[in-house]
């Protein structure tokens, strides 16, 4: 079974419970912080995925560097992974989650891409032009600049892409030429 499949199954399992109790806001941002400090020390990681390092020590690992800070239902998770040689795939885990609590709420995210920074006005323009497209109520869109399109924008959302910027029109525009449209 792939890492993806896997991670999708915890996600589920986490997010059953943590709507059962009420806290879906909570365990999805306690899941972030975890996938940030993994990110932010290696060294953590390494000691986690070392096979010298016995399961007890890795345990008591996660117990120091959690414990207090995250949900006990999350800390039961992490060590839970641990225990079945699965710590690898808390990314996935996290973004799964994280995918089905935007789903609950009906929510997507955005990536806008554009040839010089936007404002927050301007990002949060697009997300209200956007998000009845997406057929969602909320759009949550992030800002990458990329000085190749001239300008203009290229919103992407999920497996969409709404191309307006001067460079996709003018591969448009050669596309059809080439073609001989006009």
């Amino acid at each position: 079974m792939s890492n993806q499949a896997v991670a999708n199954r915890y996600a589920v399992a986490l997010f059953q419970l943590a709507q059962s109790k009420g806290t879906l806001d909570q365990t999805g941002e306690e899941l972030e912080v975890i996938q940030s400090v993994l990110q932010g020390t290696p060294e953590l990681e390494k000691t986690i995925q070392h096979p010298k390092v016995t399961l007890v020590a890795k345990q008591n690992v996660i117990r120091n560097s959690f414990a207090g800070k995250v949900s006990q239902d999350v800390l039961n998770t992490l060590l839970l992974l641990l225990e079945r040689q699965r710590f690898s795939i808390v990314p996935e885990l996290s973004q799964a989650y994280k995918q089905l609590h935007h789903d609950l709420l009906n929510i997507a995210e955005a990536t806008v891409y554009s040839a010089k920074p936007l404002t927050n006005e301007e990002l949060k323009q697009v997300e209200i032009i956007f998000a009845p497209k997406a057929e969602k109520s909320r759009l949550i869109a992030t800002n990458k600049v990329d000085t190749e399109l001239i300008g203009g924008l290229r919103v992407r959302i999920g497996d969409r892409i709404y191309d307006g910027s001067i460079k996709g029109q003018l591969n448009r525009l050669e596309r059809n030429l080439l073609a001989g449209n006009r």
